[in-house]
């Protein structure tokens, strides 16, 4: 029996003549000697103490010292059984050792489990993000400074995942993360708190961010510098987490992460018979990331996309949704970033429908004062609608929006602020039956993204509060604007015909001389 302390570690060690537990003399199956028979000593070792300032606390069992004593490169392996604490993280490991004092090798199962990945990550020096409980099971093999895993089962909150994963730390050098992430299901929740998303979807907020919608929680930049990776994605099926929208199915992609630089290249994600493609890139290396977002949606069915559908089998809202992202901000959380952006979100909406009983719930006198007629469960009819978005400094401006619909075209001016998340918008409506009866009311649109209000405006009706000639003006040029709006470099056929659409449905505006 033989004890030691150093640097707060108390570590107990006991040698004998026995193979995992078993005294002297013991046999395997069948009568055979067992491993580390025939005079070899195992070692059964308790450790407690400190490993980069996280507690450690193990139990070892060895069927030979051999790993511990030699330096022999041909040495054989032998059995090993450890169970331990580290942090907060809990392991077990069933397998076998060669040469422990040079690194040799190492091969075996493994189970770890602990409240966050970041807490397996932490006592490894890898970046890992915060996540919920998870529990990990797979094969770990190590050939000297090379360990390489197959993960067979990880469960992450709700996430169900696998893959392969080789980490490389050369001496003296940054260590690289490589592999393959697949995964029968992912939920943006049990990733979503590295970027201040809560957990458990309907987690109660802090107080005075209730009415707040983008997260505040900031980055941990210093992370992103510890490791360089390169990992491929493949999903089965990944969940935003809302009940209301659709999981993407399947989602690919390939995560790079070199010199503080993170990059979620190659997005291809399947929506709802459309497809979400493009790049994400957050760039660490200085006090605040620097951010950069080109993304491009095409051909998504909101029928299909958002989980409205109603007890007749009918939907709230159908048509094909698409456009273009391509935003660049400052900042050291998802909030600071959208409050610094710069850029342009393209978007548009064809062949769609809307349910009368969604502008009813708005409020029957703001159906009323937008001249649309409540049809119980008539939708009304939404030819094509546009929205180029002109972002600076966090404040969005249509340039323009507006929307076709079969009795109307709805301008919406003003602006909101992805800084306050306040929302100063003002919809106009020209109908396109001139009679008195359709006269039209402004819409307000004020209050923050996550309580919007809807007013109408106090006062005339349109036709008194703005002199017919401005209003004509202001509608009449839109089948002159539409066609302006380019969609960046290499615009998908999908796009392309949307918009050619729009501007042959708002064609015959531009034709119309106010007060006709």
């Amino acid at each position: 029996m033989a004890s030691a302390a150093a640097s707060g570690t108390r570590l107990a060690v006991d040698f004998g003549e026995r193979v995992a537990g078993k005294p002297k003399g013991a046999s395997a199956p069948g009568g055979e000697p067992g491993p580390g028979e025939g005079g070899r000593y195992g070692v059964t070792a308790h450790a407690e103490g400190h490993y980069r300032d996280l507690p450690i606390k193990a139990s070892l069992q060895t069927g030979s010292a051999l790993p511990w004593l030699s330096s022999d490169p041909n040495a054989p392996a032998v059995p090993v059984t450890l169970r331990g604490n580290i942090g907060q993280a809990r392991l077990s490991f069933d397998g076998e050792v060669r040469d422990l004092l040079v690194s040799q090798g190492l091969a075996g199962d493994y189970t770890v489990s602990g409240p966050s990945l970041a807490a397996i990550g932490e006592p490894l020096g890898v970046t890992l993000p915060t996540t919920p409980a998870f529990s990990m099971r797979g094969r770990l093999t190590r050939e000297g400074p090379r360990w390489t895993t197959a993960v067979r089962q990880a469960t992450i909150g709700k996430s169900q995942l696998s893959g392969e994963f080789q980490y490389d730390k050369p001496e003296n050098a940054v260590p690289t993360l490589t592999g393959e992430l697949r995964g029968r299901e992912l939920w943006l929740a049990d990733l979503g708190p590295a970027v201040g998303v809560p957990a458990e979807p309907g987690a109660p907020k802090a107080k005075k961010a209730a009415s707040r919608v983008l997260p505040d929680k900031q980055f941990d930049l210093p992370s992103l510098r510890a490791m360089n990776a390169n990992v491929n994605v493949k999903l089965a099926r990944f969940e935003s987490g809302s009940a209301l929208l659709q999981a993407a199915e399947p989602l690919n992609a390939r995560i790079v992460l070199q010199d503080g630089v993170l990059e979620l290249r190659d997005i291809d994600a399947r929506v709802a018979r459309g497809q979400v493609a493009g790049l994400m890139r957050l760039d660490g290396r200085e006090p605040k990331a620097q951010w950069r977002a080109r993304l491009r949606v095409s051909g998504v069915h909101l029928e299909q996309w958002l989980n409205l559908e109603r007890k007749n089998g009918q939907r709230w809202v159908t048509g094909v949704m698409g456009g273009r992202i391509a935003l660049d901000g400052v900042g050291r959380s998802t909030a600071e970033l959208l409050a610094s952006a710069d850029g342009r979100m393209v978007l548009y909406w064809t062949d769609g429908t809307v349910s009368h009983l969604i502008v009813e719930a708005a409020g029957i006198d703001i159906a009323q004062g937008l001249g649309l007629l409540v049809r119980g469960d008539d939708a009304l009819q939404v030819n094509c609608g546009v929205a180029d978005l002109r972002v600076k400094d966090g404040m969005v401006t249509p340039r323009p929006m507006v929307v076709d619909t079969k009795d109307s075209v709805v301008l919406v001016d003003g602006d909101m602020s992805l800084a306050t998340e306040r929302l100063n918008l003002i919809a106009k409506v020209d109908p396109k039956d001139k009679s008195p009866l359709t006269l039209r009311t402004p819409l307000n649109i004020q209050g923050t993204l996550g309580d919007p209000q809807l007013s109408l405006q106090k006062g005339p009706l349109l036709r008194k509060l703005v002199p017919a000639a401005v209003l004509g003006v202001a509608v009449a040029p839109l089948a002159a604007i539409v066609p302006l709006i380019d969609l960046g470099e290499d615009p998908d056929a999908e796009s392309l015909r949307a918009l050619s659409e729009c501007n042959a449905r708002l064609a015959p505006v531009s034709k119309r001389r106010p007060g006709s």
